[in-house]
C-alpha cells in the first residue's frame, strides 16, 4: 500500500490535471470552485468499493467509484490542485457503518472499530466539514427508504447519520455536511503529517479489504435503484 503523499495525492498526474482543465475549475470564483469539486466527488464518483481501499487520486478517477478514504483522497487532491485550503481529519468508526454490505462471515472478521477520515475546507474564515461527499445523492435517497420512521440515527450500509435537525449533505459554504458522524467512536484530530498517517494506519486501512467490492457494489446498486 502506498504511503507517500506525493504519490497518493497526485495532483500533477495527467488524469487530475486533465479533469481540472476540462471543467475549468481553476477559473471559477472560490465558492463555485468548491461547490463544483464537491458535487463531482459526491455524485460523479458514486459511492462504491474498489479492489484497493487506498488509491492515488488518478486511480480513483479511473475506477469511477469510491468509498470514504478514496473519496477523501480525491477531494483533497482536487482542492489542493485548485488552490483551496483544506485539511485531513481522522477518526475511528464503529464497524456497524458497513453492516449490510458484507456477508456475515466477513462482517464478523472486521475489527470493532475502523479507521476513516473526512476533509475540512476553509471558506470565509471557518473550517467546514465536507463529509457529505461520501454518499452520492441517488444512493442516499434510496437508503432513506430503509430507515425506520422516528429513528434518531442510522448506522449501516456505509452511512452513519443523525436524523434530527438540519444536516445538509451538499456543500453550501455555510454549514458542515456529514455522512459518517453518528458512527464515530474516537476522534483522532487534524493530521498534518500524512506520510505518518498512511504509515501508522497501514494495517488498519488494509482491513478495509475485507469488504469485497463485487458483493458490496451489488447491494449498493440495488439500493440506488439501478439493479
Amino acid at each position: 500500500m502506498l504511503k507517500d503523499p506525493e504519490k497518493i495525492f497526485d495532483a500533477d498526474s495527467a488524469a487530475v490535471r486533465g479533469l481540472i482543465s476540462t471543467r475549468n475549475w481553476e477559473k471559477l470564483i472560490e465558492r463555485n470552485k468548491i461547490m463544483c469539486i464537491h458535487d463531482f466527488v459526491k455524485n460523479e464518483i458514486p459511492f462504491g468499493f474498489s479492489s484497493r481501499p487506498c488509491q492515488p487520486a488518478s486511480a480513483v478517477l479511473e475506477a469511477g467509484k469510491a468509498s470514504a478514504l478514496n473519496k477523501c483522497i480525491l477531494l483533497k487532491t482536487l482542492l489542493d490542485a485548485c488552490g483551496v485550503l483544506c485539511r485531513w481529519h481522522a477518526f475511528r468508526i464503529k464497524k456497524e457503518l458497513y453492516r449490510g454490505l458484507l456477508r456475515s462471515p466477513a462482517y464478523r472478521l472486521l475489527p470493532e472499530t475502523l479507521i476513516s477520515v473526512w476533509v475540512e475546507i476553509f471558506y470565509e474564515g471557518q473550517w467546514l466539514v465536507a463529509d457529505g461527499v461520501l454518499l452520492d445523492s441517488a444512493y442516499l435517497n434510496g437508503l432513506k427508504e430503509r430507515i425506520p420512521p422516528g429513528a434518531a440515527e442510522y448506522i449501516a450500509y456505509g452511512a452513519g447519520i443523525y436524523l434530527s435537525g438540519n444536516h445538509a449533505d451538499t456543500w453550501n459554504g455555510k454549514q458542515h455536511n456529514y455522512c459518517q458522524r453518528a458512527a464515530i467512536v474516537r476522534d483522532l484530530g487534524i493530521l498534518e503529517d500524512l506520510e505518518w498517517f498512511f504509515g501508522e494506519y497501514r494495517q488498519d486501512i488494509r482491513k478495509l479489504s475485507l469488504i469485497l467490492p463485487r458483493h458490496a457494489n451489488k447491494i449498493i446498486q440495488k439500493i440506488r435503484g439501478h439493479a
